[in-house]
């Protein structure tokens, strides 16, 4: 029997895309978190003043700038900001994926890897928003 989650257990997911929002939901809640969805920056605020252990970023279907990935991770210091994407490079996002993300997930979204990074997250694995040093 399945425990129901804490709040801390909180991922938003923000995409405009359905099918691929609904796909990517359907892992996070089979890993025994909820989820919370939105289709644009300005929901994303809103659902952010909550806490939220994690926030996804659709890069396929909301446009995104470096500036905008700043000032989400700075402005909700307490979320994990991971992304998602059909492509593998972004160079217009060099600078927001090297500092500001904690992971980037390839589409379709592997469920061993997002339920790892979430698990990560959740366990207070990493002392910054980089990947896990798990050695040691």
């Amino acid at each position: 029997m399945k425990t129901s989650p804490e709040p801390k257990n909180l991922v938003a997911v923000m995409g405009d895309d359905s099918k691929d929002v609904a796909a990517i939901r359907r892992i996070i809640e089979e890993g025994d978190y909820r989820t919370a969805t939105c289709r644009d920056l300005e929901e994303l605020k809103t659902l952010l003043a909550d806490p939220c252990m994690a926030a996804i970023l659709d890069l396929d279907s909301v446009p995104l700038d470096n500036r905008t990935i700043r000032f989400l991770t700075h402005s909700y210091p307490s979320t994990c900001f991971l992304c998602t994407s059909r492509e593998r490079y972004h160079p217009d996002l060099k600078d927001a994926i090297r500092h500001h993300l904690f992971a980037c997930l390839h589409k379709p979204v592997d469920p061993d890897e997002l339920h790892y990074f979430l698990k990560c997250i959740l366990n207070e694995l990493t002392g910054s928003r980089g990947p896990p040093n798990l050695t040691g």
